[in-house]
């Protein structure tokens, strides 16, 4: 067993996860792009950046490679001897990244929008900057829980047999329901005035900290089922 097998697994899905990412940002922007010439052409109301405009869709992109990564690279790095432990915890790591990194590009690519429509005079609604670490966090805690809740579907399925895969779709629901509860408005509406509230009624750490218990909840439950979980490689 290498040292630095976690460090190797982490990086190796995270570059994977990446390449991915480039068509669904490409996809993101062509689509918001052609909202936006279509909301100019047909005078409609379209009041978004790129930033907030993304949010949604990549929930569910996560989601989706949640399903697909979960376990899809777990019989390759047993083939070259890392073990189920070292993978799982490189799993997560590349999973964080990624779910950073993703508003960080939209963030990127935001910025650059607000600085060409002060150059040629454009109008970009939308408040980038307001309160944007917690819009930031928020973002990015949303990826890694639609990446968790996607991830645990996929062990039921690869663990179990359909009709229990059935059930972890149940529970991957009841997660990001509560979760969704946690934060209320938060998955819809990202941008908020009071860090302290988050429009919850809540303090903002106690919402993390439950936040915190939910994803420590998904992540035992992921690694006590993979844990000795039998690999099918081809």
């Amino acid at each position: 067993m290498k040292k630095n097998s976690v460090k190797k697994v982490a990086l190796d899905m995270y570059i994977e996860q990446m390449k991915w990412s480039v068509w669904f940002i490409g996809i993101i922007m062509a689509v918001y792009i052609g909202f936006n010439i279509a909301a100019n052409f047909f005078d409609l109301d379209f009041i978004d950046n790129l930033l907030g405009f993304s949010e949604g869709s990549s929930i569910i992109y996560m989601f989706v490679i949640g399903i697909i990564a979960g376990l899809a690279f777990l019989p390759q790095f047993i083939k070259l001897g890392v073990t189920r432990r070292h993978v799982f915890y490189g799993t997560v790591i590349s999973a964080i990244l990624v779910s950073i990194s993703l508003p960080l590009i939209f963030s990127l690519f935001s910025g650059v929008e607000y600085l060409l429509s002060g150059l040629f005079g454009f109008t970009i609604e939308g408040p980038l900057f307001r309160n944007f670490t917690a819009s930031f966090f928020l973002y990015s805690l949303n990826n890694l829980m639609g990446y968790l809740a996607g991830w645990l579907i996929n062990v039921g399925f690869y663990k179990f047999n359909w009709k229990a895969g059935l059930l972890f779709i149940a529970l991957a629901g009841g997660v990001i329901a509560l979760y969704t509860l946690i934060w209320k408005d938060s998955i819809i509406s990202l941008y908020s005035t009071d860090l302290g509230t988050l429009g919850t009624g809540l303090p903002f750490l106690l919402s993390l900290l439950k936040t915190l218990a939910l994803i420590l909840f998904v992540l035992i439950t992921i690694r006590t089922l993979t844990k000795r979980i039998s690999i099918k490689i081809k």
